[in-house]
């Protein structure tokens, strides 16, 4: 069902100047840019404006979701079962307990052994990986951690910890960095594009200061959407001016929930289990 909300900017700019999102940012310094066209859904508060285009072309649908957040604190995650490896659950039963407007699947962590976890500023989990690491810092900065050689997880956790890093996600590969296309790592088998295969996506990047962009693109389903490469999917963050991107967990894991519904469609034909999610 497609929603839609007019905000009138002048109407933001004065709630903004009345309210404050809590004492570390005052809502006088977050003025998101005004919506000033229609788009397929859209959500608008004192502290967050959230638009999502739904867009079909070449074969494939994708979901083009754009986030802008008064402060950090905005920028949640939670765990199934709300604890470190707890039972998986489906994505529309966490965003339901926690409220969300909008919510994504991560990186799935709890389906593997290895990584460093940090979630909502609190350490799960240091291990050795391969993998590319997210990390969001106390600022709500994306950067992408792509040399593991020699790392020590954890002194790593540690010191994220120390630094205030706020989230950090362990998947990959890394999609843009410095807004300029980063190079892909062979063991992410995408360096021709005959390896390159077509699946549901997710992936999520930065823009400019708590300003991110996440894009949904559903797959491995003939006559809707026959799914995303990793250099197209890279491409699209490029196009939309995203200065950092990486690609998070994808296949019947991609999931895009709004406002308490499903938007996009599961490749399998319902929601996956997972260990967790990216909120809003």
């Amino acid at each position: 069902m497609k929603r839609t909300w007019k905000m009138l900017c002048p109407l933001l700019i004065f709630t903004i100047l009345l309210f404050s999102f809590n004492t570390s940012a005052s809502a006088t310094e977050w003025q998101p840019t005004c919506i000033s066209e229609p788009h397929d859904y859209q959500y608008q508060d004192d502290f967050r404006q959230i638009t999502i285009n739904r867009i079909s072309e070449n074969g494939i649908t994708y979901f083009v979701v754009d986030v802008q957040i008064a402060d950090i604190s905005g920028f949640q995650t939670a765990l199934s079962s709300d604890q470190p490896f707890g039972d998986m659950e489906p994505i529309s039963e966490m965003a339901a307990r926690y409220n969300a407007v909008l919510a994504i699947n991560g990186d799935d962590y709890g389906t593997h052994k290895y990584g460093t976890i940090i979630r909502n500023g609190t350490l799960i989990r240091a291990h050795d990986t391969t993998r590319n690491m997210l990390i969001v810092d106390k600022a709500g900065n994306m950067s992408v951690k792509v040399d593991r050689k020699g790392e020590d997880p954890a002194t790593l956790g540690q010191q994220l910890i120390a630094e205030g890093v706020w989230q950090t996600f362990e998947f990959g590969p890394e999609l843009v960095r410095d807004s300029q296309a980063a190079s892909f790592n062979s063991a992410f088998d995408v360096i021709s594009t005959k390896s390159s295969r077509r699946e549901p996506r997710t992936a999520i990047g930065q823009i400019n200061a708590l300003h991110y962009i996440i894009i949904i693109a559903d797959g491995r389903q003939e006559g809707y959407s026959k799914g995303m490469t990793l250099p197209e999917l890279q491409q699209l963050f490029i196009d939309y001016g995203a200065q950092t991107a990486m690609n998070l967990d994808g296949g019947g894991s991609t999931e895009l929930w709004f406002q308490g519904e499903i938007i996009n469609r599961p490749s399998g034909g319902d929601e996956r289990y997972v260990s967790d999610m990216i909120f809003f």
